[in-house]
């Protein structure tokens, strides 16, 4: 191969990968921590949808489908499996993100290191006077220890109100939106 070939391939290559980084979607949760070998994840966007009850009014909160691939942990094989569960914390988004309301773990999912599955997606009955924020724990597992886990912060949510106009957004929290939509 010649020079000017190898050049011209190498600098093809860089601009094909630049290109496919801008192109990429951003993902619109902040990640907070992460520790040990995990495999990919994003957890995209939440949901805010305010509903009249009688006399009650209900914020549900969500969390949409996090979307997860298997980690490696072990060198030169593309072939394991690992566990994957998460769990989604409701804070406050008016008070420094504190807990309100933690869910239960999902049941395990199976997943292979090369494969990418969606988990299913939380939903939360929320007082409609709060304004509330979503975190969301990812754990790696293999078939006997933890080997990971990841937490997001989601930073979009879309609102819906209680007529089913919208969804609305992305706004950085869920609660009850009166101008312009009510």
């Amino acid at each position: 191969m010649s020079k000017i070939t190898r050049e011209t391939a190498r600098y093809t290559g860089i601009a094909a990968a630049l290109l496919a980084f801008a192109a990429a979607p951003q993902a619109s949760a902040f990640q907070l921590n992460a520790n040990g070998k995990t495999g990919g994840s994003a957890a995209e966007k939440g949901t805010c949808k305010y509903g009249v009850f009688g006399t009650r009014g209900i914020l549900k909160v969500g969390v949409v489908s996090p979307a997860v691939t298997g980690a490696n942990t072990r060198r030169r094989t593309r072939r394991e499996r690992t566990y994957v569960r998460y769990r989604v914390d409701v804070t406050n988004a008016a008070a420094n993100h504190d807990t309100i309301l933690s869910s239960g773990w999902t049941k395990w999912f199976s997943v292979r290191q090369s494969g990418v599955i969606s988990l299913p997606p939380s939903y939360f009955d929320m007082d409609w006077r709060g304004s509330y924020g979503a975190d969301v724990l990812i754990e790696w597992w293999t078939a006997r220890r933890k080997i990971g886990f990841r937490w997001h912060r989601l930073e979009e949510f879309s609102y819906t109100d209680h007529y089913n106009r919208g969804p609305w957004g992305p706004f950085g929290y869920c609660q009850r939106y009166n101008f312009p939509f009510n």
